[in-house]
């Protein structure tokens, strides 16, 4: 399993997760989805966040990068980081109705199964606007 895949593993599981606490056990577990939302977007502009460096030493490669531009993984950063991080965070400050969490939830399951199938709706999504595939 690549790091990417790894880390969008990850991210899904733990958005999934906090969404069920949220909702089952304490509303404020919506503060962990944000910041999962917040660590996805900020990692596709520094390249780094937490889980990276536990996925690095565990031996995990990250796949390569394409000569110029942005790579297709981190317009799935990007495009799944905003969305949870708009998503749980409109909700949390009661700016948009608890069933927009759908939504959030949708995005975690499909980071999930792009870590196994290598395909999720974001990556067509960010290749169509034009991010790169490495050479």
């Amino acid at each position: 399993m690549s790091l990417n895949a790894a880390l969008r593993l990850m991210a899904g599981t733990v958005i999934v997760a906090s969404l069920a606490l949220a909702v089952y056990v304490n509303f404020n577990w919506l503060l962990l989805t944000a910041f999962v939302g917040f660590n996805l977007l900020q990692s596709a502009f520094t390249g780094w966040c937490p889980a990276i460096t536990a996925f690095q030493k565990m031996g995990l490669k990250q796949e390569p990068k394409p000569d110029q531009g942005m790579s297709v993984n981190q317009g799935v950063h990007i495009i799944a980081g905003a969305i949870v991080l708009a998503t749980s965070g409109a909700v949390f400050l009661e700016f948009a109705p608890f069933q927009l969490l759908i939504v959030t939830g949708i995005v975690g399951l499909s980071l999930v199964q792009s870590a196994f199938s290598g395909w999720c709706p974001a990556i067509t999504i960010a290749r169509l606007m034009g991010f790169k595939s490495a050479n």
